[in-house]
């Protein structure tokens, strides 16, 4: 695909919701009762979150100089050491659905489990409808490759003009075992293969996240539970594939801590959120890197990527976000 356009370039606006949308549960870590809403927000907004409990300083933009370290899930935190976790899936649904600007008002550190994807966000935000701004959509578009690794894992990006992914993970001697996927970032393909892709852990590292104070409002309904070859929720699978296909959501939710859609090959072996946020501050490290521009569709299709319009022994890696 190709950006460029011999033809009157139609170049694409940015977006945020019609109305208010609410979600309420509990937090998959803190385990603890949380309200929270999206709201509409003007041009160049970004996705910002605010902390509703707190009464000053209680604002947080979702960008990566805000991230922090954080096992299991991505969080961020302002200048006043205010912080908000397990953005991402929340964030991964705000990138498929192309909305450039929004406010979170949550009334709790940590958002809500809901059914451990991202297919309530997904179903309420269409619901809600999609308003198209009067201002400029812009990428982030990679220009080399850049690459980061943390043992056997890794995690590298390429030029390209879409946003794809080459994904495995590989967990011996559980149904899960080694597994393969590659994803092509569009609104219908993340509607479709990825939306409902829940979270998932081992039963044997449950004691021990808990222990950790992580977990502690995980359930059946809320993450996929592995003991060994067997998967304790008694409907089984959504998707085949789900739990590569819930480490590719969550990519996608990390990439777009960068403000805008990350714009290139993705190929890695065993991503978490750390290493998803390491490669995102490697790339920003040199300006020749990459470069932002602004979109216009290949052919002057306004469908052009749907996600911009509305709508050795391998190491096991353990997931819960």
């Amino acid at each position: 695909m190709n950006y460029i356009n011999t033809t009157t370039p139609i170049v694409l606006l940015q977006k945020t919701l019609q109305r208010k949308i609410n979600f309420s549960g509990v937090g998959v870590h803190s385990g603890r009762a949380v309200s929270m809403s999206i709201e509409p927000a003007e041009t160049d907004t970004g996705i910002v979150f605010e902390r509703i409990d707190l009464e000053k300083n209680n604002v947080i933009n979702a960008t990566i100089n805000n991230v922090v370290e954080s096992r299991l899930c991505t969080k961020i935190k302002n200048s006043s050491g205010i912080c908000v976790s397990t953005i991402e899936h929340l964030m991964a649904a705000l990138s498929a659905l192309g909305i450039d600007n929004a406010v979170v008002k949550i009334n709790s550190s940590e958002l809500p489990a809901l059914d451990g994807s991202s297919n309530e966000y997904v179903k309420k935000i269409i619901n809600s409808g999609i308003k198209t701004l009067n201002k400029k959509r812009k990428i982030f578009k990679v220009l080399k490759e850049v690459k980061v690794k943390s043992g056997e894992r890794f995690i590298s990006v390429s030029p390209s003009n879409t946003l794809s992914i080459n994904i495995s993970i590989n967990y011996p001697e559980t149904i899960i075992g080694y597994s393969q996927y590659i994803y092509t970032h569009t609104q219908d393909n993340f509607i479709k293969d990825l939306s409902k892709a829940r979270t998932y852990t081992l039963r044997e590292d449950i004691e021990k996240m808990r222990t950790a104070g992580l977990a502690m409002g995980g359930n059946l309904n809320n993450a996929i539970v592995v003991d060994k070859y067997k998967i304790l929720n008694p409907d089984g699978l959504r998707l085949e594939k789900e739990f590569v296909k819930h480490k590719t959501l969550d990519c996608i939710g990390d990439f777009y801590l960068l403000g805008m859609q990350l714009v290139g090959n993705v190929e890695c072996f065993a991503p978490g959120h750390n290493l998803n946020q390491k490669l995102i501050r490697e790339i920003l490290k040199n300006r020749e890197n990459y470069r932002i521009e602004e979109i216009i569709p290949e052919n002057n299709n306004k469908n052009f990527l749907d996600l911009i319009n509305n709508n050795n022994t391998s190491p096991n890696i353990t997931n819960v976000a």
